[in-house]
């Protein structure tokens, strides 16, 4: 077995990995653009496992991001298609290619890690941990308030896409969990079917990109709008955006609504999904709970060494022992001493420990980006805390309570 980047000659064996992968899921733009990928990545770097015969029997496609971690701005590698040879299922290839690629980063210096999980389980076991979330809305534009002004809004043209990414720059600089990559941030907004932005006082202050989808209707002059992302830097462009949704009564459908914000539901007078979900049959669904990116930490000690600051000052000095498992990479798997006073985290090399944190890595991957707390985590028996007096000082210091929020889907 030998595991090496995919050559342009191969291709072709690339090619039906990943279609036979994601039967339905992959873009036509993917397999147009692959071949010229493996001559110069610009989206990413597909690695591949072959068997002594030089087949492909598996296959990833490794991307380099920026991620924005509790407001620093760290490499990410990310893992997407991960694909199996349709004929070599369940033989591990998978396990293998993730593998290398978690030991890849880690040596290359790359910290943190990010994939959206066709199956959490498999790559829980992997080390990774829950990250972001989104809800999806689906209220009728009937019910969708109106505030009577969208005077600010237009299609984006071509000499709009400076502003439009620097706008998303702008948000993902300080926005925990959000995602840069230069090649793939330009075409996942303008790839868009349909691109609106909002100009307030001559300025722009959001945009918004959609496409229709088609409903089970017998005429054709229903769809639903899928609102793919929608970024905004205060309320009245919000307003702006809600008020244009709210105005396509005639022809819409339902607005799909993809977002972070678990409170969206309020700009609805009646959020109901229409899909006739209800619990003791008159308790509404409002929205529909999804999984985001799931995050790992590849390098712990690396992490800690850009990661030296606490989110607030604790209130006294103190070590903590950091025990963390790891059946994937070995020097993450032993315990960190850290040492923590003030507003700083510093890691020591010899020290006795005050208190004693033991969790596995994706437990702690899952909590150093705020998909949940330290004290969640111990509430459910994923981490263990010598002394629970110490709980408020290591959220403070190790923890973050803001969600992560990102919009990129890789």
């Amino acid at each position: 077995m030998d595991v090496r980047f995919v050559l342009p000659s191969e291709v072709g064996q690339l090619a039906r990995n990943v279609v036979t992968s994601f039967p339905s899921k992959t873009p036509a733009a993917l397999l147009e653009n692959m071949e010229g990928e493996l001559y110069r990545p610009d989206e990413g770097r597909y690695l591949g496992c072959f068997d002594d015969g030089g087949t492909l029997l598996g296959s990833v496609l490794m991307m380099d991001f920026t991620l924005n971690v509790r407001g620093v701005r760290m490499p990410m590698g990310a893992a997407a298609y991960v694909s199996a040879n349709f004929l070599h299922k369940k033989e591990r290839v998978a396990c293998t290619l993730l593998k290398v690629l978690m030991r890849y980063y880690a040596e290359l210096g790359t910290p943190i890690g990010c994939l959206h999980p066709f199956n959490p389980a498999f790559y829980r076991s992997m080390g990774y941990g829950y990250g972001n979330e989104y809800v999806l809305y689906q209220p009728k534009p009937c019910y969708i308030r109106s505030f009577g002004d969208k005077s600010g809004l237009s299609y984006a043209g071509e000499a709009d896409r400076p502003a439009v990414l620097d706008l998303y720059r702008r948000w993902a600089e300080r926005t925990h969990g959000a995602t840069l990559h230069p090649y793939m941030d330009p075409h996942r907004i303008f790839d868009a079917p349909y691109v609106v932005v909002c100009r307030r006082a001559g300025r722009l202050t959001g945009y918004l990109t959609f496409s229709f989808v088609e409903v089970d209707h017998y005429t054709d002059m229903y769809h639903d709008l899928m609102v793919h992302e929608m970024i905004y830097e205060d309320m009245d462009t919000l307003r702006q955006f809600m008020t244009f949704f709210a105005s396509q009564v005639d022809q819409i459908e339902r607005v799909r609504i993809l977002s972070a914000d678990e409170h969206l539901h309020m700009m609805f007078t009646n959020p109901d999904t229409g899909e006739n979900r209800a619990h003791d049959g008159c308790i509404h669904e409002i929205g529909r709970r999804t999984m985001g990116y799931m995050v790992r930490l590849f390098d712990v000690a690396g992490y800690f060494r850009v990661q030296n600051h606490c989110q607030r000052p604790v209130s006294r000095p103190f070590v903590l022992a950091l025990q963390v498992a790891d059946d994937f990479i070995p020097f993450n798997n032993r315990t960190f001493l850290l040492e923590i006073a003030g507003t700083q985290v510093a890691l020591i090399e010899h020290a006795q420990p005050d208190v004693t944190l033991s969790l596995g890595i994706s437990t702690l991957s899952s909590v150093v980006m705020g998909a949940y707390s330290l004290q969640q985590a111990v509430d459910f028996a994923l981490a263990e805390l010598s002394d629970p007096a110490f709980l408020p000082d290591l959220q403070a210091a190790i923890g973050w309570d803001t969600k992560p929020v990102n919009v990129t889907y890789f």
